[in-house]
């Protein structure tokens, strides 16, 4: 069976989807063979991505929804990601927390979205071997400044377990998601930094 790594948060605007769509194209890039679930009902982002990426030749990976999942599909994948319903509810997680093997929860560099962070976390730690699952990506960080390096070595601080790889805030994201491509792919200047911190992040992940 492959690694399910599931991405959740508390808060909207994080870059949930936009996380979960380069994890997966890094993953790909690095020879591991890669499926997204996109199970954000509502809204279907990454549903929308591949359909858009489509229009240019794909992303190079399947994205499906919950109910294309099959034994027959996952039987030669080595890992399967999962972009979970935006704020899911407490007893989703506890599910989620059943079947992954690592939850992966985005937050940006705020008060406000450390705290929503926060109250996620907590809700973890008290669902037995969750918390060991559990790991913290920061995205969406400002590239100048210390706003990234402060909030890791804070959460650290309260003993959780925090990736070493800062996805910093570039416009290059924002092309893709409007291109339908992943922001190695988009004509911008910071574009290749931009891939370098996904790359990064998916090596510290598997």
């Amino acid at each position: 069976m492959p690694k399910v790594i599931a991405i959740t948060s508390e808060k909207g605007g994080v870059g949930k989807s936009t996380l979960a769509v380069h994890l997966a194209g890094a993953f790909h890039e690095r020879g591991l063979n890669v499926m997204l679930v996109d199970e954000d009902g509502r809204v279907g982002s990454s549903l929308r991505w591949a359909q858009k990426a489509g229009e240019h030749g794909g992303l190079g990976y399947s994205v499906i929804q919950p109910d294309d999942v099959k034994p027959r599909k996952l039987a030669d994948l080595d890992v399967l990601v999962i972009d979970t319903e935006g704020r899911p509810k407490r007893k989703e997680l506890r599910q989620l927390a059943g079947r992954a093997d690592l939850i992966l929860v985005p937050s940006g560099t705020s008060a406000l979205e450390l705290e929503s962070t926060r109250e996620l976390l907590d809700f973890l730690r008290d669902e037995g071997d969750a918390m060991r699952k559990t790991r913290v990506a920061l995205t969406r960080v400002p590239p100048v400044g210390h706003a990234g390096e402060d909030a890791r070595e804070s959460l650290r601080d309260e003993g959780w377990t925090v990736s070493n790889t800062l996805v910093r805030l570039y416009a290059a994201y924002q092309k893709a998601a409007e291109a339908g491509l992943l922001c190695r792919d988009i004509r911008d200047p910071r574009a290749d930094t931009a891939w370098d911190d996904i790359l990064s992040l998916s090596r510290e992940l598997l």
